[in-house]
């Protein structure tokens, strides 16, 4: 039989599917062996042109016949019922061997008892497959699809199973014996009073007792120096749960409490104490209860200790770890924009450039006045809009490196921000906007006059952007030492996840009616870092989607 497969390049399968790691075995459709690999043949010490043509129900005939009946069981209900998807598991089969595997070929063949060796149980699973396409240069001339047998030996996992068993009961049993210990050493308590007394001051373990009858809590002075309190107080339930535990952990330490008296168990909880120095201290609690023949609980015995240091160390790496995973996802969150970012700017860039080549193009072939006034008008505007893109590009580029500078000086944040609606209002009616600009009070800032006019020119050109009908209002106030300007827009408006974002580098929020909106997605992160240069701030408000937007912009001002 050719044992070469059709494929890309001549790649030869048979070889490659020879290297698998895991024992497969391929049938044609009367159920008899065309193929098998290294690893299978390993695995039933059987040679390959034994194996070829034979029935896979008469092969390995290995172990007991009640162990064979039940491989041949399996075998012939899973090969006929077998259909599309992703194949068919057998339970685990055991077989007891010998300890060398017997070099047979098939059923009846002479060498299958002819070694005497202890025989050792070994398990093995089967899982029955059909292959999506015949298999090419088999000697079967069926044209039915092929069945691949994987066969998974689970001998060491089984072993490994029973050993793990055994050592969980060994566990078990010790656990048993330190119970019975402990239950001893607890009897023994009394007598035994000094010395534990010594023992507990050395390890700074303070003990008590508490009677449930008096509420009265009879406690070392080690443990009352735990607590915060001086070897002379009167400790009480009421005051260990009204005054000593810090008032956030005062019900969970009850609960812990009352939940493992009620079952009979020991308790371990711990929680905050202030001391009178106003040190916050964490104290580690365990205690079980004491009952008598009837049943009634007689008292609660148990220890405190100090664990402000490990428990500060445990809240540590937990802000850690959750400052990582806050890192992780912003990470993840600015790969993602990054993404976005590059196939963004190469669509904006195309699409400028393609209108300025295109009336290039046409002015060249049809120098008529009429188009050329309209081409100067559409290569002119594409070019200030390659222009404002190129400038955000090095703008966020120099933020990123500190290299960008400020000029500051004294401006009127009023009339800069008339200038700018004025430069803009054209472009609002054009969309059918009202730009109303009436309220601009005079106050004087301090502040690069071009970056703040490129801030104020970011805010309400992002409104015209977002805004498909209504007003867009602009307003400077002041506000005692502080002076506030505003853009309101009647636009898309903003759910709770995109104001949280809305300020981030390449973040960038949807259009009124889901279609996409032109721009780097840099215009607002732009706008914050410039603020900030300047002490100022900016925060985003919105009612939710369709409810309009609204920018304030706050800065100090300038005396």
């Amino acid at each position: 039989m050719s044992r070469r497969v059709a494929g890309q390049d001549g790649l030869d399968a048979a070889s490659a599917f020879d290297l698998l790691p895991e024992a497969y075995v391929i049938l044609n459709g009367h159920y008899q062996i065309v193929l098998a690999n290294a690893r299978y043949l390993e695995l039933t010490g059987q040679k390959l042109d034994d194996l070829l043509g034979q029935s896979i129900l008469d092969t390995n005939q290995v172990g007991s016949a009640a162990q064979r009946d039940a491989r041949r069981a399996w075998l012939s209900a899973a090969l006929r019922e077998l259909s599309g998807g992703d194949g068919k598991w057998s339970s685990q089969f055991r077989y007891d061997a010998p300890a060398e595997p017997p070099n047979v070929g098939s059923a009846g063949s002479a060498g299958a008892a002819a070694r005497p060796a202890p025989a050792v149980p070994r398990y093995w699973r089967i899982k029955a497959s059909l292959l999506a396409t015949p298999l090419a240069g088999s000697r079967s001339d069926s044209a039915t699809a092929h069945i691949l047998l994987r066969v998974s030996e689970e001998t060491a996992q089984v072993f490994e199973d029973e050993r793990n068993q055994r050592e969980r009961a060994k566990l078990r049993s010790q656990a048993q014996l330190r119970q019975v210990l402990a239950d001893e050493a607890r009897e023994q308590l009394r007598e035994h009073q000094e010395r534990f007394q010594l023992a507990l001051a050395f390890s700074q373990l303070g003990a008590w007792e508490l009677y449930p009858a008096t509420g009265a809590i009879d406690a070392t002075d080690q443990c009352k120096a735990n607590l915060g309190l001086a070897p002379g107080t009167t400790l009480t339930e009421q005051l260990l749960l009204e005054q000593v535990v810090h008032p956030d952990d005062r019900e969970r330490v009850r609960v812990a409490m009352e939940r493992a008296l009620a079952a009979r168990e020991h308790f371990e909880v711990d929680y905050r104490v202030g001391w009178a120095s106003g040190v916050v201290r964490w104290i580690l609690v365990r205690g079980v209860g004491r009952f008598v023949r009837d049943g009634t609980l007689a008292s609660v015995i148990g220890f405190t200790l100090d664990i402000t240091v490990r428990k500060e160390a445990e809240l540590e790496q937990r802000a850690i770890a959750a400052s990582e995973k806050r890192a992780r996802e912003q990470s993840e969150r600015l790969a993602m924009a990054m993404d976005h970012f590059v196939t963004t700017v190469s669509h904006e860039l195309r699409s400028p450039l393609s209108a300025i080549v295109s009336w290039t193009d046409l002015l060249r072939r049809l120098p008529d006045p009429v188009h050329v006034t309209r081409a100067t008008d559409v290569i002119g505007r594409n070019a200030r809009q390659l222009s404002h893109m190129v400038d955000d590009l090095l703008d966020s580029g120099a933020i990123v490196t500190g290299k960008l500078s400020v000029r500051l000086e004294p401006v009127d944040l009023g009339a800069l921000a008339g200038i700018v609606a004025e430069d803009l209002r054209m472009q609002a009616e054009a969309k059918g906007l009202r730009l109303i600009a009436d309220d601009l009070a005079a106050v004087l800032v301090l502040a690069d006059e071009s970056r703040m006019k490129q801030v104020v020119w970011n805010l309400v050109s992002n409104a015209l952007k977002f805004t498909a009908q209504g007003t867009i209002e602009l307003s400077v106030r002041a506000l005692g030492e502080q002076v506030e300007l505003t853009v309101r827009d009647s636009g898309a408006g903003l759910d709770q996840a995109s104001l949280e974002r809305i300020f981030e580098r390449f973040e960038q929020s949807g259009a009124s009616g889901g279609g996409r909106v032109a721009g780097l997605g840099l215009g607002l992160w732009l706008v914050k870092n410039l603020l900030e240069m300047h002490g100022g701030t900016i925060r985003a408000e919105s009612a939710g989607l369709g409810h309009g937007s609204v920018f304030r912009v706050t800065l100090p001002v300038y005396r």
